[in-house]
């Protein structure tokens, strides 16, 4: 039996592998057709953020020496554009472990890294930790997410149930009186009514974001929920 949250070959973990040499993708490639990877293999840095933007990896596998813009730049514009912010990153170089690319690595937002040539278990090992560190961490937020969903609701909820009340007061009122309605009255009615069709926006907004997950599911918010919805949030949907 596996464990919880480790990729397999009916629930690939999804990894993009950032690498300018193409026999290195190939051969990588090769390595782990029979793993429980989907691999995205791309040579540039641009492509490599192309990607993150319209598409969640579980892990990136991601080269320091790549041309334009190195490896750990990549994983710097990363983790400030908020595109895979949660995705861990493992850099690969061929400089020896000491130099000072290792540091700047984790400082950027790396996970760890793997020095060339590696060895295929250290490899496989490292990408099963991706997949898993990232499943558990979707967990974690969805779990989170749910509970503020259910504090929020009850709170909708609660607030809905006040100017409803107030409504079927005033509306009992003006039935049962003879005379017609005053001005005060009916503004009285129009603000319940306004209190309600706010509330009633907020909940429509609650479903857009239970549908939607936006703000990386951490934190509930119904103005940013109601926002056009983007290509990366689309990917995450």
């Amino acid at each position: 039996m596996s464990l919880p949250f480790l990729p397999t070959l009916d629930h690939p973990g999804r990894i993009l592998v950032v690498d300018d040499q193409r026999d290195n993708l190939r051969v990588l490639t090769l390595e782990l057709k029979r793993q429980p990877f989907a691999l995205t293999c791309v040579e540039t840095a641009a492509e490599a953020l192309a990607f993150c933007e319209r598409e969640a990896f579980k892990g990136i596998l991601l080269d320091v020496s790549l041309p334009e813009m190195d490896g750990i730049e990549v994983c710097r514009h990363l983790r400030q554009k908020g595109l895979n912010t949660h995705t861990p990153v493992i850099f690969l170089s061929a400089m020896r472990v000491g130099e000072g690319w290792v540091t700047q690595g984790l400082e950027a937002g790396g996970m760890d890294y793997l020095t060339k040539p590696y060895s295929f278990p250290e490899l496989l090992a490292k990408l099963r930790m991706m997949v898993r560190l990232s499943r558990q961490n979707e967990a974690l937020m969805a779990h989170e997410r749910q509970q503020a969903l259910i504090e929020v609701a009850g709170g909708a909820a609660h607030a809905l149930a006040q100017p409803l009340a107030a409504a079927q007061i005033l509306a009992d009122q003006l039935a049962k009186q003879n005379a017609p309605a005053s001005q005060e009255q009916l503004d009285q009615l129009g603000a319940f009514l306004q209190q309600t069709a706010q509330i009633l926006r907020q909940i429509q907004n609650l479903h857009t974001y239970v549908t939607k997950p936006y703000a990386d599911g951490h934190i509930l918010d119904l103005a940013q929920s109601s926002r056009p919805e983007t290509a990366q949030d689309a990917s995450r949907s």
